[in-house]
């Protein structure tokens, strides 16, 4: 049971989300109504949906706030002393504030690794799918492009998926779409490549998933089993913005409709910017 409400269980995704008095800090700091909205099993996916819609300074303030949070719950459980809502949040902007201070002063320790930052064309005889979706009022609108190795469209799809919770399931369907798509062109080698990094991770995990979204990657799994070359990464979302614009260019226009060579003109700069790398 929770320790500062006393009415869920506490989990995770309770004690820095849905409890009231992590709620209070969170709307203190003004915190994006969106993020309030819809029901998480897990915490990572919460936070991920917090990415989507963040910049990294406000990502790394709300990391700061969530830290603070749980700091507070820490105080009342061993303490017995319940800090107000403008208490733990001046305090993570006052840990924000010490850290880019630090940050301008000192030269990192560690240097930046090196990360590709555009769409790697795939090997010979391989066929790339990168999807990618976005959701509106609880539907889901999806994207697919399929490319070869020269980084020339062979096709791909729009379209949209009715009462879906959060982008994690709009994100599930689009991974089954694209599987499926590949399977009507008669594909054997195939590369499919997805920002959601939850779903990406569920999917290749060896583990036994209990949660119904576990249960539906199961069957979405047996779909391979026809492929002599199939994998499923995770790519930055830099290196998946056709399938960024492509579930976008949907949900703008409500549109669903597979394409071949003919792709919307609104993304033809992006694939031909790929394409010349």
């Amino acid at each position: 049971m929770c320790p500062r409400c006393g009415v869920e269980r506490e989990t995770l995704v309770h004690a820095l989300r849905e409890c009231p008095s992590a709620r209070a800090v969170l709307r203190y700091g003004g915190l994006n109504q969106k993020l309030f909205e819809g029901t998480y099993d897990r915490c990572v996916d919460w936070i991920e949906d917090a990415a989507r819609v963040m910049d990294k300074k406000a990502m790394s303030d709300f990391i700061s706030t969530l830290w603070n949070i749980w700091s507070s719950r820490n105080s009342k459980v061993f303490r017995n002393i319940e800090e107000d809502a403008n208490v733990t949040w001046d305090m993570a902007a006052a840990l924000n504030r010490d850290f880019r201070i630090f940050n301008l002063l000192d030269r990192p320790m560690i240097p930046k690794p090196v990360v590709e930052r555009d769409w790697q064309k795939p090997e010979s005889g391989v066929i790339k799918i990168n999807f990618d979706a976005t959701i509106h009022e609880n539907t889901g609108w999806y994207g697919l492009v399929a490319r070869d190795t020269d980084g020339f469209v062979l096709g791909g799809r729009v379209g949209m998926s009715n009462n879906v919770s959060s982008i994690e399931w709009a994100e599930m369907h689009a991974m089954e779409v694209s599987i499926n798509y590949a399977r009507s062109k008669n594909w054997k080698c195939v590369a499919i490549e997805s920002d959601c990094a939850s779903i990406v991770n569920r999917f290749n995990s060896s583990k036994e998933d209990l949660t119904l979204m576990g249960h539906q990657l199961k069957e979405i799994r047996k779909f391979t089993v026809g492929f002599n070359f199939f994998t499923v990464k995770w790519v930055p979302r830099c290196c998946n913005r056709v399938a960024d614009a492509l579930s976008n260019w949907a949900n703008l226009n409500k549109s669903c409709m597979d394409f071949n060579m003919d792709f919307p003109t609104e993304i033809h700069d992006i694939v031909l910017n790929d394409a010349i790398k």
